[in-house]
């Protein structure tokens, strides 16, 4: 099975050449753990805080990004009880002996506890006022009236898309409203061992298919049975290859679902041939585990595994490098925390104006937060010394950046994930189904759910 923190990250777990390009990367949508978000979005009838059918508003008033009013405390929620912890905390006490007026209460929840608390806590007037969400649960949670419009606050700021990437900025957008600020970026990164690569006479991963191919049966020669594990829960990689392969998980104007296409089956038979070609074993769960110990040379996966192996191996030797195209054109799934601010913040002036000072505070000084081993939203913290210096500076090259395919804004996307193209991916990749049957069963299941979803939200 997978490990408590690899089954956190791998669960929630992301600026294109052209414009054409933005547009398809944009089109991908939906991922992480089964969808408690539409469940609570759902018995709302999708009204907004307090059962008014007015979505809510908030920041009308010019902002400042300073507070001069009296002490006030602010609470602030997420999901950050791994690695991540520490180094949140560190920003939160830098905030608060910069701005000694606010204090900041966190509370640090596992994110699925997190998404299905936030929303009865906020309608009850105990949740928080500011809280850390992932950029594809931002549709869900602004549907369901729980966290409140941002434009007020990035226009004041004088915020655009130059300040970040393009397509990490805009993914906050929903129907023609901003309600997140991106706090950082994550993505699949592919790690190799140093001294099994050395020992098939190579030096670093590779970066193309034919490239990728060469360096498993050279590894494979050198007598590493299983060079490269793929395992049934590797769903980023399948957004990721079915992006390269010229695919979309819905069509542009979100009324259908794409990712059964040609693109779609090219991106699964590769990751299922990897199990029917013996590079990968049939049964491959833990990949952070099975590279650490040697039973891998090549893997995967998320950014958190970069604290992990600093913390968990005795100097183990390895290398990091952007995500393989295996397909037509470069692309990696990628998603995105973002700050947040709910209805409730703005029961009272003073802490609506001290949350909004937070969110800006935190987004300009997020250089610390490259500790954590994401990626910094704000292009200015990834020219900070923290952030350059730090291993996951090498997938922030302006190249890298655009080949990043975030989650498209689709409320209740998570819950049509889980039940559609991660159950597609695990099945093929067991072997229980062919790549095409499963994806077919899945397109069925995702179009059945994108129209209810589409109604219920009217988007």
């Amino acid at each position: 099975m997978l490990s408590p923190r690899s089954t956190a990250h791998r669960l929630h777990g992301g600026t294109p050449r052209s414009a054409q390009d933005f547009g398809r990367r944009r089109l991908l949508s939906g991922a992480g753990a089964a969808g408690a978000t539409l469940t609570v979005a759902a018995c709302s009838g999708g009204q907004s805080i307090g059962g008014s059918d007015e979505a809510p508003a908030a920041g009308s008033e010019p902002f400042t990004a300073e507070y001069d009013g009296p002490d006030v405390t602010i609470t602030f929620w997420n999901g950050f009880t791994g690695g991540d912890g520490p180094y949140m905390k560190q920003l939160i006490t830098e905030f608060t002996e910069a701005n000694p007026a606010i204090t900041v209460k966190q509370s640090s929840l596992e994110w699925a506890d997190f998404y299905s608390k936030v929303v009865t806590a906020t309608d009850a007037g105990s949740g928080p006022d500011v809280a850390a969400m992932h950029l594809d649960q931002l549709a869900s949670f602004a549907s369901r009236g729980t966290i409140v419009p941002l434009d007020n606050l990035a226009e004041s700021l004088g915020l655009s898309e130059s300040d970040f990437t393009p397509a990490v900025w805009q993914g906050g957008v929903f129907q023609g409203q901003r309600y997140g600020i991106p706090l950082d970026m994550f993505t699949i990164a592919q790690y190799w061992s140093t001294e099994k690569l050395s020992t098939a006479g190579l030096e670093a991963g590779p970066t193309t298919g034919e490239e990728f191919d060469a360096a498993v049966q050279s590894l494979q020669s050198a007598g590493i049975e299983n060079p490269f594990w793929v395992s049934p829960d590797n769903w980023q990689i399948f957004v990721s290859l079915l992006g390269q392969f010229g695919g979309s998980l819905y069509s542009e104007d979100l009324t259908t679902v794409t990712f059964g296409d040609d693109a779609g089956a090219k991106a699964l038979t590769w990751m299922r041939d990897l199990v029917a070609d013996d590079i990968s074993p049939s049964d491959a769960t833990d990949l952070a585990t099975a590279f650490k110990n040697g039973s891998s040379a090549l893997i995967h996966e998320l950014l958190w595994l970069i604290n992990d192996l600093e913390d968990t191996t005795d100097g183990m030797e390895y290398g990091i490098s952007a995500f393989p195209t295996i397909g037509d054109s470069p692309g990696v799934f990628a998603n995105s925390h973002n700050f947040t601010l709910t209805k409730q913040a703005d029961a009272d002036a003073d802490r609506g104006q001290a949350a909004r000072v937070f969110i800006s505070w935190m987004s300009e000084n997020s250089a610390t937060w490259a500790a954590s081993g994401n990626i910094p939203a704000r292009a200015s913290a990834r020219e900070d010394t923290q952030f350059t210096d730090s291993r996951q500076a090498e997938l922030a090259t302006e190249e890298v950046l655009e080949s990043f395919i975030f989650l498209q804004q689709v409320p209740g996307s998570r819950e049509i994930a889980a039940d559609s193209y991660q159950r597609a991916v695990s099945r093929a990749v067991l072997g229980e189904e062919d790549p095409e049957a499963a994806l077919t069963a899945a397109v069925t299941t995702a179009q059945e759910m994108l129209d209810r979803n589409r109604e219920l939200y009217e988007f």
